[in-house]
């Protein structure tokens, strides 16, 4: 059962309540087989809901997974359990599974229906950027290979993940950076990453293997419409210890800027690349929820 003590709001397959029970065949809970997206709401509004849902749709795609309901279909469910819930912003999280078959087996059997979930949660309704920041460790574990398990799949099989964050709390640090297998950057365990130097943004090509992340949309627009200059760039570790700044971006905590990463100490956290662009994407946000 999930919701009960949660503090969520779950709408499962229609339904909405407190918390839901999941069958422990769902090949989502089995095999992690599933994709999802993550959500944030601004004025109580989805930001990106069209971009994360193409999201979804390609990440099912790629696990030959069909979801069968239209995104109008989905933005109504998401509305009506955000209608019932409890609070000012939301963190939203859309999961599709595979579904439940009646034996346990590594093949689907044709009969399968998805199954779709939404939990909402209630969040801070005033995003802040961290005065603080994060301190990085570059962990031996690397990023997914693009032709075993691309990264650019959103899908619930995330224990690649977890043991880089697992490395890196071992050693002292609040979250992984992942290299590829080729020794490029490519990112956080949740999140994708900037450096500034000598007033040129860059973040690792998506050719590196990462998570197309909608919120890296976002900051790539706004580099563009304000002729700041950046790079997609193959970036090495080595390139690290020369960043002024450096900040990942993610759906729910937008900018985080890094104090740290492995020894290095970043010479200010946050500094005034990160600010500039935290204040340029909530002014974004506000113009997409009031269109």
């Amino acid at each position: 059962m999930l919701g009960s003590s949660m503090g969520l709001l779950i709408n499962l397959d229609g339904v909405i309540s407190p918390a839901a029970t999941i069958s422990v065949l769902d090949r989502g809970f089995l095999y992690g087989d599933s994709v999802y997206e993550v959500v944030r709401t601004f004025n109580r509004q989805p930001v990106g809901l069209q971009e994360h849902l193409d999201r979804l749709r390609r990440s099912a795609a790629y696990l030959y997974l069909a979801v069968p309901w239209s995104d109008r279909h989905l933005k109504q469910e998401v509305d009506q359990t955000l209608q019932q819930a409890t609070g000012e912003e939301f963190y939203i999280r859309i999961v599709v599974t595979r579904g439940a078959d009646q034996t346990i087996a590594l093949l689907p059997s044709a009969q399968i229906q998805p199954s779709l979930m939404i939990v909402v949660s209630a969040i801070d309704p005033q995003p802040k950027l961290s005065e603080t920041g994060l301190h990085l460790q570059i962990v031996d574990r690397i990023r997914n290979h693009q032709q075993a398990l691309s990264p650019a799949a959103k899908t619930g099989n995330y224990l690649n993940n977890i043991l880089g964050l697992l490395e890196a709390r071992q050693q002292g640090a609040d979250d992984a950076l992942m290299l590829n297998p080729q020794g490029e950057i490519a990112e956080a365990t949740t999140s994708n990453l900037w450096l500034v130097q000598d007033g040129i943004v860059k973040t690792p090509r998506v050719e590196a293997g990462i998570l197309h992340g909608i919120t890296r949309a976002f900051l790539l627009q706004i580099l563009r419409d304000r002729q700041i200059p950046h790079q997609e760039t193959t970036l090495k570790p080595a390139d690290l210890w020369l960043a002024d700044e450096a900040f990942l971006s993610s759906s729910v905590r937008l900018l985080m800027p890094i104090n740290q990463i492995n020894d290095y100490q970043l010479p200010q956290c946050p500094s005034s690349m990160t600010r500039f662009l935290w204040d340029q994407l909530l002014m974004l946000m506000q113009d997409s929820t009031q269109d």
